[in-house]
């Protein structure tokens, strides 16, 4: 029985090992065993390692932002806060491998997410300094010369100085080619391996994706926004997409947005991106900040910026190799930041505005005369009129009106009107000026008609301009040529000026489209005036000159200008004026121009005439602390990162982007007395038993100094009478004292240190605290005698001239004046108050104080402001300053004082640009006055237009 069990076993055991079972068993057996050998090693010799190995690679570090804090203004009232808003977008998670078909997959990616952004109209918020104008034509975005040589460097991946001047040498087009080759995007293939033309609009929006990626070293899973504030139905549609568009995903984010624009605009300012080239210095104060962080750029924004940014959170973790977290290591939560109260009411800052505009606007409208040709030659500065043509040119100039419009309006409007005359006048001139380039008629430019005259300088300045490149006006032998020098004594005709360019070679030909067949110079010159014809015909800066004198020869009358207002949108809709100007009468289209700007329909910041800046400063001499700041005209700052709105503001000649308190640098003119005054009383070079008999013209100068009775007198004077008549004679001779020392010897520097000296002491050689940009100031350094009347070349800011008289009123304290309250944290607890610094206290006699302050007083109630503030029961000291820059433009009106005279609480101090006479300036503050102590009401200031100012000349 045993041996047959045996037997039947072994003849199993042989069948077994001889099947096809046993075969395939062992194969799997001895994989099995290799598979665990190997996980043993993996897992258990040398598990850690690997483990280690794997969570280096793929540790990453995620930084949030924290919410920027408000700006409020004294009473409480938000001026800058964060909203809500919806972002797209993008990061590098690893999904595009840098295979072809990777990199196809990758842009393919950014082709179908561009297609999104553009059906929404939206444009990509990127870092790529190249955009296409409103021609369809490619042009640099860069901010400077050398800006735009970093740029260039940085689409081929060098260094500036790898590069060079050769490689710096290519348009805007050539760049863009470039980028759309190195990045491929020239050669993208659909699903189906069916090539993809792209438009240039579209690859310039995946360039700006893609360049503005790569600035961040293209960090894997850091995200770029590239594209803020999209709509919830553009938003639907990336998230329903996010898994064909790997990495691209949408973020909630607090934006930047600001209350009373542009009332406080150039104070609260703005944010924006962090720019590349300005990185590494925020670094230096902070090194979290990043490129596409959001940083102050302007105003408080600007100054308050540690305050304002809060604090960065960040999370480290672990992700696997599709993005997902396996372990958070570490985090911090991010922290808002501080939010900011200043001195500042906005409602004072909107009613000071308006009184301004109204003052301005009422101005203006009194100097808009209806004659062709005033004479404005050898008459005062305050006498100065202005052509209502010049008005008309002014809403093509300040592009009130959109010129390229007009060729689009309807037959028969007044648009298609203006389009027609204008294109038919345009032919008759450009060949005019190429008959005059090719034939000159003259070899003097000023023999010219006046319209010729200016075509021809226009041609010269795009010669020597970047634009052209065709003179280097650095160029010495270009400098040292006789034909330069014909040229500036108007000698030459423009002909023989760039022949004798391309005979001595300072005019360079290689901007010429030259075959290798030889040239001759005039053949050169025939080809250089084709292609300035061409130039010409497409230069929209040249057709505002062809409109200048359309409008000053009568081709294109104003009243068609006016009517193009209504069609345009500019004026509210009025078919009784509008048909009244459509019978072309002349005096009824000048007398509508002055009633609009009266009514402040056309501001003076849209006319850009004189005048249409100024600023009003108000502040407590007691604390030192600022109550209004005003500057006019503003911005909106909510729309200053949009481009196209940038882009206006940047041409427009009114300025808004610059701030008249804190950056308009004038001289004071006559409202410098006062420190003249305290530093001769001081120095003992007069007493107030001192009588000065002024004749009207002061003789111990060379050119002599007219007092501004002249040719009348103001016979004998004290130091009371000089100011109180702000008497230029009395003031030279209190100058040449101050330059005389006690054995009688005149000295120029002794004078101009003594002046120096006390102007100083009132903080005229500092910037005055204010926590916003500023310019320097600087104290006049030649002529004692024009320095002490406030001439010389004295130039100081408004804000500055606000910090000398706040001292002057509050006999002798210099503060270092702020806009600043308090800085609290984001729940409202208060974490520091801001009070001004007592730069000086200066110790000067009570004599003194009291000769100043009465000669102020007396300005108002007697002297030459008195008409100004007639009936004015405000008791309100001050002195007035005319500050002369161009013979053929309004002086600078210039008003400094103080109230009540008795007891002082607030100084207001006034510049108007170009405003004719201080009796401008001194008219604004005696309304700021009225307001501020409850004459007048905000109310009321906004419900009125400029009819009750008229030009006021007050002779200082």
């Amino acid at each position: 029985m045993f041996k047959e069990l045996l037997s039947a076993v072994k003849e199993f055991i042989i069948r077994f090992i001889s099947s096809r079972l046993f075969a395939l068993g062992l194969i799997f057996t001895l994989l099995f065993a290799v598979l665990a050998g190997r996980l043993f090693e993996l897992q258990i010799v040398n598990g850690d390692q690997y483990l280690s190995d794997y969570q280096n690679r793929t540790l990453t570090k995620v930084t949030t932002v924290g919410t920027r804090g408000n700006i409020y203004d004294r009473d409480g009232r938000l001026l800058a806060y964060n909203e809500l808003q919806y972002n797209i977008t993008i990061a590098d998670n690893g999904a595009y491998d840098t295979t072809d078909q990777g990199i196809n997959r990758r842009n393919l990616m950014l082709y179908h997410l561009t297609e999104i952004i553009e059906k929404y109209g939206y444009s990509v918020d990127g870092q790529y300094k190249i955009r296409l104008d409103e021609n369809h034509e490619f042009q640099f975005t860069t901010s400077s010369e050398n800006d735009r040589k970093r740029f260039i460097a940085n689409i081929r991946g060098r260094n500036v100085s790898d590069l060079s001047a050769k490689d710096f040498n290519v348009s805007a087009q050539e760049a863009f080619n470039t980028s759309k080759r190195r990045y491929r995007f020239d050669n993208i293939k659909d699903e189906n391996g069916m090539a993809i033309v792209l438009d240039d609009e579209t690859a310039l929006d995946m360039i700006n994706i893609f360049y503005t990626m790569r600035l961040t070293a293209y960090q894997r899973y850091q995200t770029t926004t590239i594209v803020k504030n999209v709509s919830k139905e553009c938003m639907a549609e990336i998230l329903e997409a996010k898994g064909e568009l790997q990495g691209v995903d949408i973020e909630n984010v607090s934006v930047r947005k600001y209350n009373y624009a542009p009332y406080l605009s150039h104070i609260v300012g703005y944010t924006g991106q962090v720019r590349e080239d300005q990185l590494a210095e925020l670094r230096k104060i902070d090194e979290g900040y990043e490129l596409n962080d959001t940083v102050g750029v302007w105003g408080l924004e600007k100054s308050m910026e540690s305050e304002l940014k809060g604090q960065k959170g960040y999370r480290e973790m672990y992700l696997n190799s599709v993005g997902s977290v396996l372990e958070v290591v570490s985090e911090s939560e991010a922290k808002a930041g501080n939010d900011i109260y200043t001195t500042i009411s906005a409602n004072d800052q909107i009613a000071i505005y308006h009184l301004l505009e109204q003052e301005l606007a009422g101005i203006l409208a009194s100097k808009i005369v209806e004659s062709d040709a005033p004479q404005n030659v050898q008459v005062k500065q305050s006498q100065i009129t202005i052509p209502v043509k010049d008005a008309y040119f002014q809403l093509i100039n300040n592009n009130v009106l959109d010129s390229a419009h007009f060729a689009e309006a309807a037959p028969g409007s007044a648009e298609r009107q203006i389009a027609d005359i204008f294109a038919d006048n345009k032919e008759k001139k450009l060949q005019r000026i190429e008959q005059e380039l090719l034939n000159p008629s003259t070899s003097e430019l000023n023999a010219l008609p006046k319209d010729m005259q200016a075509f021809i300088v226009y041609i010269y300045d795009y010669l020597l301009s970047d634009a052209s490149g065709m003179i280097q006006s650095s160029n010495q032998k270009f400098k040292d040529s006789e034909a330069y020098q014909a040229w500036r004594n108007d000698t030459i005709s423009l002909h023989d000026f760039i022949i004798a360019g391309l005979e001595e070679a300072w005019l360079d030909t290689s901007k010429l489209s030259l075959s290798e067949d030889y040239y001759d110079t005039e053949n050169i010159y025939q080809l250089l005036v084709e292609q300035l014809m061409v130039r010409l015909r497409d230069d929209t800066d040249f057709d505002k000159v062809l409109y200048k004198y359309a409008i000053a020869d009568n081709t294109l009358q104003g009243y068609l200008l006016l009517m193009a207002l209504f069609e345009q949108g500019v004026l509210p809709e009025d078919a009784q004026a509008y048909l009244q100007l459509s019978t072309g009468d002349a005096h009824y289209a000048y007398t509508f121009l002055v009633k609009k700007v009266r009514q402040i329909a056309l501001t003076p910041a849209q006319l850009a005439l004189d005048p249409c800046n100024g600023s009003v400063v108000v502040t407590d001499v007691k604390t030192g602390k600022i109550r209004a700041l005003v500057t006019y005209p503003g911005f909106d700052n909510n729309r200053i990162t949009d481009s196209d709105y940038l882009a206006k503001v940047n041409k427009d000649l009114s300025l808004p982007l610059l701030n008249n308190a804190t950056q308009t640098q004038l001289a004071p003119g006559s409202t410098f007395k006062p420190i003249t005054s305290i530093a001769a009383m001081e120095e003992g070079v007069i007493d107030l038993s001192t009588i000065i008999d002024c004749t009207g013209i002061y003789k111990d100068v060379v050119p002599n100094i007219r007092c501004w009775i002249y040719p009348e007198k103001h016979g004998e004077e004290n130091i009371i009478d000089g100011i109180k008549n702000s008497c230029n004679f009395f003031f030279a001779e209190v100058g040449h004292r101050l330059a005389t020392d006690p054995n009688g010897i005149y000295s120029q520097t002794l004078g101009l240190e003594r002046i120096a000296k006390y102007a100083a002491a009132f903080g005229l050689d500092s910037l005055s605290g204010v926590e916003i940009d500023e310019t320097k100031p600087h104290i006049s350094d030649y002529d004692p005698e024009r320095s002490a009347i406030g001439q010389g070349n004295h130039a100081y800011n408004n804000v500055q001239l606000a910090r000398y008289i706040t001292a002057v009123a509050n006999r002798g304290t210099v503060f270092d004046l702020s806009i600043l309250d308090k800085v609290t944290d984001s729940d409202g607890n208060v974490l520091r108050t801001i009070e001004p610094k007592v730069k000086d206290q200066l110790e000067f006699s009570t004599v003194t104080w009291n000769a100043v302050q009465t000669g102020l007083r007396e300005m108002i109630t007697d002297g030459v402001a008195k008409n100004v503030f007639s009936g004015q029961n405000i008791p309100i000291a001050g002195k007035t300053g005319t500050a002369e820059e161009r013979e053929d433009r309004g002086n600078h009106a210039v008003f400094v004082s103080y109230a009540p005279y008795d007891n002082p609480e607030i100084a207001v101090t006034v510049n108007i640009l170009y405003g004719y006479s201080s009796g401008n300036a001194a008219s604004l503050a005696n309304n700021v006055y009225n307001y501020c102590y409850g004459k007048d009401s905000l109310e009321a200031i906004l419900s009125r237009d400029a009819s009750y100012v008229s030009s006021v000349n007050v002779s200082d």
